[in-house]
């Protein structure tokens, strides 16, 4: 059995997503084009396909582990996919997915979760660069690989991935990723490199809301934000209609504390091509502070956002935000 594969007990929410996905896993996937022509088929195409992508989505990182995926979870998946000859090989899984049309299979894998997430009531979604590890090697004259991600923290489940030729081409990509979701009613957020006036634009017109990370690529909306929040600190917010949530974490000799303070945009003076950001209404300081043992650090961050002026509920898209999705996606 492959690691990581262990039986687990489902929560009945959990049971309740496992029959969506039985539902809807073959609309998606049966209309793809058969490659293998001219031999005998002893697996059909749907089956190796979705075998396949449960298996990735389970963190198996090769065939050899697919097929381990399947093996273990044989009972399982029996419920919902003809398997008359069992699972499949890992040569055969090597050999169909090397056939497929990469543009086809991304379609329907999309669509799949496209139509998962509009059952879901995804709240949350992350966008991110990341670089995965080791892949850059200066002698075999390979380049780092880049991506940009949606993910939903709240489900574990990534929702949508876009390859970029450079870490300096995110900013391109990210439009491009949030055409193939569906943000109606979810929160999204972005690091820095995605706090761009097109872009909140395109997440209000597709009826969600932002939080957006402010840093130096946003120079005088972030002087003017960060300068705003020091001053009402140092005059202890006399004066200020804010609003203020504070929450405290233990676990694994760590104490984290994260203080969030939320204000109207209306108590600012006017900000920096404020008019170009599309639902704007808010600006949010988050100072974290961490004890790990005898070291304790401090950390400030700046956002904008579109939702209320609530503390708690900004609270709630900080604590989701932070995990380290470089670790669940496995890059």
């Amino acid at each position: 059995m492959a690691k990581g594969f262990g039986a687990r007990v489902l929560t009945p929410q959990q049971e309740k997503e496992v029959k969506i996905i039985k539902r809807s896993i073959l609309k998606h996937f049966q209309c793809l084009k058969e490659p293998r022509t001219g031999r005998r088929q002893d697996h059909n195409l749907t089956a190796i396909v979705t075998i396949g992508i449960l298996a990735v989505l389970s963190g198996a990182d090769g065939f050899v582990a697919i097929e381990a995926y399947g093996k273990a979870k044989r009972e399982w998946l029996e419920m919902f996919l003809e398997l008359p000859k069992g699972i499949p090989s890992h040569d055969t899984f090597g050999r169909v997915f090397g056939m497929l049309e990469t543009e086809e299979l991304e379609k329907s894998f999309l669509s799949w979760i496209s139509s998962l997430t509009e059952k879901m009531d995804i709240e949350l979604i992350q966008i991110d660069g990341k670089t995965k590890r080791g892949s850059y090697d200066r002698e075999k004259g390979l380049n780092a690989l880049h991506s940009i991600s949606a993910w939903s923290s709240e489900r574990g489940l990534m929702l949508a991935q876009k390859k970029v030729d450079s870490k300096s081409n995110e900013i391109k990509a990210v439009p491009l990723l949030l055409k193939l979701l569906n943000i109606k009613g979810a929160v999204v957020t972005l690091d820095a490199m995605g706090t761009q006036t097109e872009i909140a634009k395109q997440i209000k017109q597709g009826e969600g809301d932002y939080v957006l990370a402010l840093k130096g690529n946003q120079g005088k909306l972030n002087k003017q934000v960060r300068d705003w929040f020091k001053q009402a600190v140092a005059q202890n917010w006399q004066g200020i209609e804010y609003s203020y949530h504070e929450k405290t974490e233990k676990g694994h000799y760590r104490l984290e504390t994260r203080q969030v303070w939320t204000v109207s945009i209306n108590q600012l003076s006017a900000l920096h091509r404020q008019n170009q950001w599309v639902g704007l209404a808010t600006v949010v300081m988050v100072k974290s502070k961490t004890q790990f043992g005898h070291k304790t650090t401090e950390t400030f961050h700046y956002y904008i956002s579109s939702l209320p002026t609530d503390a708690e509920r900004h609270s709630h898209v900080q604590q989701f935000s932070v995990l380290d999705t470089a670790s669940l996606l496995g890059i």
